[in-house]
């Protein structure tokens, strides 16, 4: 199945030190791999200069649709992000972060696996962001399994490349209050369309603080853990 209509989602929260690195070595790797693509970016109400950032970037490379939104938070920028694509008439999606963590290199890995797989996640076999947040990722893929029975094995892992016939039966159902959607998406995406997983080098941040801290994960996980169950039976 070639791709004939990428859309890359990458929601940004104040990026200003990364963003400009991030953007032009995406765009090198999928302009080298010859892809139709669109690089949907989503400025989640950033407070630094991202959004100037990005509107130079805008002006440097044609295939980026710049999107300026209040803060809804990264979950649901995804959310919105996966709804654009599709609306533009995207054949696969393809979500990634803004602070330098995904690296491109890994991607020409997916590019064949569309042949026979529609869900293809990265899983984050080496990282370099920390032990707490190696734990933390552990910790989801447990309570994500008791709660729904589906094991996914990263849940929460950005590198993702989704079919839209996949993605049509999820990004107008994730329910607005979900707080880690992420989540969610990987769930229903396992059960629709069991998940092919490739292994995956996660960078450090280039700079920055992450939006959705490491204590988030602990202090939200007894509502991760009902909202699932929820959603679950809702299905």
């Amino acid at each position: 199945m070639a791709i004939k209509n990428l859309w890359v989602i990458m929601p940004v929260y104040n990026e200003e030190e990364a963003i400009n690195q991030v953007v032009q070595e995406w765009a090198s790797c999928l302009n080298g791999l010859r892809i139709p693509y669109t690089l949907c970016i989503l400025n989640d109400g950033s407070k630094d200069k991202t959004l100037e950032k990005l509107k130079q970037l805008a002006t440097q490379f044609p295939s980026i649709h710049l999107v300026d939104k209040a803060n809804s938070g990264h979950g649901q920028t995804c959310v919105l992000g996966y709804q654009i694509a599709l609306q533009n008439n995207a054949d696969w999606i393809f979500q990634i972060d803004s602070d330098g963590q995904c690296d491109p290199s890994f991607f020409k890995q997916f590019v064949p696996l569309t042949e026979q797989y529609k869900c293809i996640y990265g899983v984050r076999t080496k990282r370099d962001d920390g032990l707490q947040r190696t734990i933390v990722s552990h910790f989801v893929t447990l309570f994500s399994w008791v709660a729904t029975g589906q094991f996914v094995r990263d849940p929460n892992v950005p590198y993702r490349l989704i079919a839209s016939e996949v993605m049509k039966e999820i990004a107008y159902v994730v329910p607005a209050d979900f707080h880690l959607a992420n989540i969610y998406v990987s769930v229903r995406s396992n059960k629709l369309s069991k998940i092919k997983w490739v292994p995956i080098h996660f960078r450090d941040r280039m700079g920055g603080s992450a939006s959705v801290k490491t204590f988030s994960f602990v202090k939200h996980g007894f509502t991760l853990f009902k909202q699932l169950r929820n959603a679950q039976q809702e299905k």
